[in-house]
């Protein structure tokens, strides 16, 4: 199990450093490191039990939630910058509204821009 989880482990390390410079396509294998991670730990669930007292398990389990923890505030930091430019967009492009908040913009749509 150590080895299992050290491999997830290092799909969550892979997925971090995709985040740290998300172009379209680093975003892309991003979300499959992330989906393949997501999909062995629901697999595992089952049997994480059985190897619950072992000290080795049990550190590799905390060095993976490590992982997870950044992969998280990582894809926070991801969703606030994206509202926030979606509210950028929508006051650029419709205005604001009478209460004072930016105007709706496109919504929906990605906006891709290379230097």
């Amino acid at each position: 199990m150590v080895e299992r989880f050290a491999g997830v482990r290092t799909q969550l390390d892979r997925a971090c450093e995709r985040l740290l410079s998300p172009s379209p396509g680093a975003l892309d294998e991003c979300s499959v490191d992330l989906e393949s991670a997501v999909r062995q730990l629901s697999e595992w669930q089952p049997r994480l039990a059985a190897v619950a007292g072992d000290a080795a398990v049990l550190e590799e389990v905390w060095r993976l939630r490590r992982s997870f923890e950044r992969a998280r505030r990582l894809l926070h930091g991801a969703e606030a910058f994206h509202t926030n430019w979606m509210r950028v967009r929508g006051a650029m492009s419709s205005g604001y509204t009478p209460t004072g908040e930016p105007g709706p913009g496109l919504q929906g749509c990605r906006i891709s821009l290379q230097a």
